[in-house]
């Protein structure tokens, strides 16, 4: 089955040694003015949920960028 639509939401749930991805899309806007958007829900390992964000921020052109701790000074005085 394959279904094409526009992301419109998207959220997660940690069970402990994996994650369970909800998508949620739409396929007109039609579809967004009467109901509820379709759901899909994908299990995945922790680490299948690494590289896939690491496929989504390749493709999208953007580079991962790690947080950076700030120092206590910083917290303090900004």
């Amino acid at each position: 089955m394959e279904n094409h639509g526009a992301l419109v939401g998207w959220g997660h749930f940690d069970t402990g040694d994996r994650i369970l991805l909800r998508i949620e899309s739409i396929q007109s806007q039609d579809q967004m003015d009467s109901k509820e958007p379709d759901m899909f829900r994908v299990l995945m390992t922790k680490q299948q949920a690494v590289v896939l964000g690491s496929y989504l921020i390749e493709a999208s052109g953007q580079r991962y960028v790690p947080a950076v701790r700030r120092s206590w000074f910083r917290r303090l005085f900004g």
